[in-house]
């Protein structure tokens, strides 16, 4: 985010991720030569169990699945792929085609661009509150997946749509 805010962001997202865990790292006391593989595991985490189910209920309600990631295109889609997800995706968006990350406006404003949509006919899934908080102020609907007891921040707009679990949420929207 300080990226976004100083801009333009020039770094890749995997930069970012490799300096916060040197930092967490490092202030844990723990072996340095682990750097290189937890940003391997950071980027081919594995789908959520109801994954797979919830993006298919979606596509099979006719619902365009496009994926918005702070990362590159390709890697998000590399990501997608090692999670097995790439297939439900019509398209992967990532920040490096704006050269800012989210929650700035200038991201949402070229998902719709690219995904030549008005804010209206597009509503972004998220379990980040702070992502849907910049949806929200693109005028996007949004639909948060708490994945638990989380509280919501107070001073973001609240979601449109929330659930414990994509696959509720896939309910909910079809």
């Amino acid at each position: 985010m300080v990226d976004a805010l100083l801009g333009p962001a020039t770094r890749p997202f995997s930069e970012h991720i490799r300096a916060a865990i040197e930092v967490l790292i490092a202030d844990a006391s723990l072996d340095g030569t682990l750097v290189g593989e937890a940003v391997a595991a950071a980027a081919a985490l594995p789908a959520r169990p109801d994954a797979a189910e919830a993006l298919a209920m979606l596509l099979a309600a006719g619902t365009r699945l496009v994926a918005l990631t702070n990362s590159g295109a390709r890697a998000g889609q590399a990501t997608l792929e090692a999670c097995g997800l790439a297939h439900y995706v019509e398209q992967v968006l990532g920040v490096d085609g704006v050269s800012s990350f989210k929650p700035h406006p200038a991201v949402y404003a070229y998902a719709l661009r690219e995904l030549q949509a008005s804010a209206n006919d597009v509503t972004l899934l998220a379990t980040h509150a702070w992502d849907l908080a910049g949806a929200a102020s693109a005028g996007i609907r949004t639909a948060w997946v708490r994945h638990g007891a989380r509280g919501w921040p107070a001073v973001f707009p609240p979601p449109d749509l929330q659930a414990d679990t994509l696959l509720e949420l896939a309910r909910a929207l079809v």
